[in-house]
């Protein structure tokens, strides 16, 4: 199982507060409002460019439908639950 099987490093989403991210792994997101990124981003999610292009829709729908129900924190709970991972310092 890899968590966000949907995202690619460097993928830039929008959270449903409308704050955007980017996405280098499941424990390194980075907002670019510069603000901490405490929590995560809140899902859903909508991806709006891959390798610094525009996504295709495809792409765009895999992302919203990956992240249409929970949210970041219970992904990464889950995902750690069941590899018997942790986050690296």
């Amino acid at each position: 199982m890899r968590p966000y099987a949907a995202l690619q490093v460097g993928d830039e989403v929008a959270d449903i507060g409308g704050r955007a991210w980017r996405f280098d792994g499941p424990w390194d997101w980075t907002a670019f409002d510069g603000e901490p990124a405490g929590e995560g981003p809140a899902w859903p999610l909508v991806l709006l460019a891959r390798a610094g292009m525009p996504c295709s829709a495809e792409d765009a729908e895999a992302v919203a439908a990956g992240t249409a129900s929970g949210s970041h924190q219970e992904t990464v709970r889950e995902w750690m639950a069941l590899t018997e991972a942790s986050p690296t310092p």
